[in-house]
């Protein structure tokens, strides 16, 4: 073992200065720069979903897991003090991980769908968080259950597409949830569809549904999608150049600028990235988002869209896959001027 540790220790020395190396390669002297948040008492998680709170002005992020299992903690992030508050709803609502979430601004409430319960258990459970009274209630039940989902949504509905079900089985049906009604209806998906994934990124903007990347169960999915919420039929986008991870990443719509923001991620559970990308929504253009540093390379990290202030605000996540080596830490970068 002694003389395997002897030459092992030159050949990690040297990987080390190389992803040094190529990390300071890809950032830009004199762009917007990545600041820390403090996250003292707040322990790290992976899998959670975060929305952004306008009328609160505060990031709302909810489950996830860490070493200590599954959470069904909500954690308040003030936007204007960046002072944390951490509230127990386990008596509320089920520990997940793995979910999908989206803002219901016809009721004021925090919507969350899905997620993980075990080793490979999804569930169907939908519930909604008053955002003035922080009360819970158990929604209808979803469409068959799932994790790996990202949910998309315009403030009025919430859409989910695949996601992981039962014994891990990819998905790729197209779900649409009425918040004035708190229906369900799955829309038609005529002709070409996207090839069943899960862990994808998914988001609304300008009367469709764009879909990027994702994994099954042996491949990530190198492709993204436009669906048309009037014409309800897919198109896919003839991308130019390709983001550096292809799943789990942190992932929100910049309305303000109509690009499509990408950070972190892997590809099926390896190569972590801490670069971040834009897909411009009108002419399918992957670019980088220049940034004179970066943060850990990391997956499953949840992110909003501060629109408020027009930046980033990415927090925890995992290294190696999921969720090994969690990260506690959370981040701003400001957008700045639209290309």
């Amino acid at each position: 073992m002694a003389v395997n540790t002897r030459w092992q220790a030159p050949a990690a020395l040297a990987a080390l200065a190389a992803a040094l190396l190529a990390c300071a390669a890809q950032t830009t002297p004199g762009a917007p720069a990545w600041t820390q948040i403090a996250t003292t008492g707040v322990p790290g998680r992976w899998g959670q979903t975060a929305q952004y709170d306008t009328t609160g002005d505060r990031m709302l992020a909810f489950g996830g897991e860490n070493a200590s299992g599954k959470l069904s903690e909500l954690l308040v992030l003030h936007l204007d003090t960046l002072a944390w508050e951490r509230i127990d709803t386990s008596a509320s609502v089920y520990p997940r991980t793995d979910l999908g979430s989206a803002l219901d601004t016809i009721n004021g409430r925090l919507v969350i769908i899905g997620g993980r319960v075990g080793l490979a258990t999804s569930i169907r459970d939908v519930d909604a968080m008053d955002l003035a009274t922080q009360a819970w209630t158990h929604l209808p039940p979803g469409p068959p259950p799932r994790h790996d989902i990202s949910v998309a949504s315009d403030g009025a509905h919430a859409w989910v597409f695949g996601g992981a079900g039962a014994f891990l089985q990819s998905l790729d049906d197209l779900w649409q949830l009425d918040f004035a009604s708190d229906t369900w209806t799955e829309l038609p998906q005529p002709n070409a569809r996207p090839p069943a994934r899960g862990s994808m990124a998914f988001e609304y903007a300008g009367g469709a549904l764009y879909l990027v990347g994702g994994h099954d169960a042996t491949m990530p999915r190198r492709d993204a999608w436009r669906y048309d919420l009037a014409a309800q039929a897919w198109t896919q986008l003839a991308v130019a150049s390709a983001p550096p991870a292809w799943a789990h990443f942190g992932q929100r719509i910049d309305a303000a600028c109509g690009q499509f923001v990408l950070v972190a991620g892997d590809n099926l559970d390896s190569l972590d990235t801490a670069l971040a990308t834009e897909l411009d929504l009108q002419t399918a253009v992957f670019a980088r988002l220049h940034t004179s540093d970066l943060p850990p390379a990391r997956d499953h990290p949840s992110m909003i869209v501060d629109s408020a202030r027009h930046q980033l605000v990415l927090y925890g996540g995992g290294t190696l896959g999921d969720g090994l080596g969690t990260l506690d830490d959370a981040w701003t970068l400001p957008l700045g001027a639209c290309p």
